[in-house]
């Protein structure tokens, strides 16, 4: 028997499974992190119970994370600086209709990605652990003062602006209203539908800056 007919012969070899890139990792340990801490809570999620849920060995998070006996915050982290980019994103140029590009900021806070259950699940955990966790504060605080920031750089090219109420203090209300009814949203997608959560944060502004 020839080479050829021998090498022919033998059973096909099984494609090798493709490693994922570094960063798609990244992100499927993330989303993990994310999922166990909604359903566990901070004490239920430990590193060691999300490598058994994603398939891996402890070690392994050292190969993805920074900080792998810390792994709640720099997923706090990561999330924090992820929403702000999505928002920032989504509203793009204020333009000449800032009206509009404050709704594209409530419909980017209620999009399909950032009010599953388990990222608001999740986020609801991390302010608990930011009452109690300096680490998680500051990071709480420089997130908040940036959606803040977004927000007031909209409302401030608004054509019309009712200035009874401090901008401020505006903010600050509009700010509660969105985180509100997220949770209203996350406890009961049928009692306050999504569109219907953005329905009420327009209807607030409208009433705060006076369109």
């Amino acid at each position: 028997m020839t080479e050829a007919a021998t090498i022919a012969e033998r059973p096909p070899r099984k494609p090798r499974a493709k490693r994922q890139p570094p960063t798609v990792r990244r992100q499927d340990l993330l989303a993990i992190t994310v999922s166990c801490l909604a359903r566990l809570g901070p004490r239920g999620a430990t590193g060691r119970e999300i490598c058994r849920q994603a398939g891996v060995s402890h070690g392994l998070l050292r190969h993805y994370f920074q900080k792998p006996d810390n792994l709640l915050f720099e997923t706090y982290e990561l999330l924090c600086d992820q929403l702000i980019t999505h928002l920032e994103e989504e509203v793009g140029e204020i333009g000449k209709d800032p009206w509009a590009a404050l709704s594209r900021f409530f419909s980017a806070a209620f999009s399909k990605e950032w009010a599953s259950a388990d990222v608001i699940g999740a986020w609801m955990a991390f302010w608990q652990l930011a009452r109690g966790r300096e680490d998680f504060a500051i990071v709480s605080a420089r997130f908040n003062a940036r959606q803040r920031a977004l927000m007031e750089r909209i409302v401030r090219e608004l054509p019309v602006a009712n200035h009874a109420v401090p901008i401020a203090d505006s903010i600050a209300v509009l700010s509660a209203v969105l985180d509100g009814l997220w949770i209203e949203f996350y406890l009961s997608e049928e009692r306050t539908p999504k569109d219907r959560c953005i329905a009420l944060c327009e209807m607030t502004a409208s009433r705060l800056f006076g369109q």
